[in-house]
Order: structure tokens, then sequence, then C-alpha cells
């Protein structure tokens, strides 16, 4: 693997990264906004509203990566926006596997090219 496909590889991790981050911490906004306006509700096993963002931010990482722990669950409208959020991190699957499918043809584009024209050229000995 040469220094430039390292280099990509790793841009494009972080890239992955923090588009999750950001969405993970949009969601969490978003189940705040939609708590406090009393559209919907974030509730713990006893029944208890989640109480701060970092419980929002909880409850958002682990719908985000489809955990579902239990420990927390969605009412009202965060139930739509909890669906939102699942589906968001399939469409970012979808582009990795994406990346990372185009980038392994490409290798085997350019590595089965080579191979043909060096078969073209006369081997000196």
């Amino acid at each position: 693997m040469n220094r430039n496909s390292q280099i990509r590889q790793l841009s494009y991790l972080l890239q992955i990264v923090s588009v999750s981050l950001g969405f993970i911490v949009f969601f969490a906004a978003l189940y705040w906004a939609i708590d406090t306006l009393n559209w919907g509700w974030v509730l713990s096993r006893e029944g208890n509203r989640a109480d701060s963002f970092l419980s929002f931010v909880y409850f958002s990482m682990g719908t985000f990566f489809r955990i579902g722990y239990g420990d927390q669950v969605p009412v009202g409208l965060t139930q739509w926006i909890a669906g939102l959020e699942a589906m968001s991190n399939f469409a970012i699957e979808i582009l990795i596997i994406t990346e990372w499918v185009t980038a392994a043809l490409e290798k085997s584009t350019f590595l089965h090219t080579r191979e043909r024209l060096e078969n073209l050229l006369p081997r000196r000995r």
C-alpha cells in the first residue's frame, strides 16, 4: 500500500468519524428540543424523563449505532426521530461499503492493467 492511499484512507476514516459524531450531536440536540417543546420524550426504565443533554447524547449514540440497550425509550415524536437517526447510520454504512468496494476495484483494475502491459513488453535477461 503506497503512502498516498494510506493518507486517503486515514482522511476518509476521519471524515466518517466526524460525520458520525456530528449526526449524534445533531440528533441529541433534536431530542432535547423536542423534549423542551413537550412534543416527545426520552424516558428511562423507571419512567423518568431524560434530564440532561448528556442523557440525550447517550440515547443518540445507542440509536445511531443501533445498540438499543432498552434503558431509555423514545415516546411521541422522538420515536420517529430515532427511526430517522438509525436510517442515517444505515446510509453512512452504505457509503463506507461503496468506498471500500470502489477502492478495491480500482486497485484490482490497476494491477490487472499493469500485468497486461508487462506481458506486452519483451523481457530482458
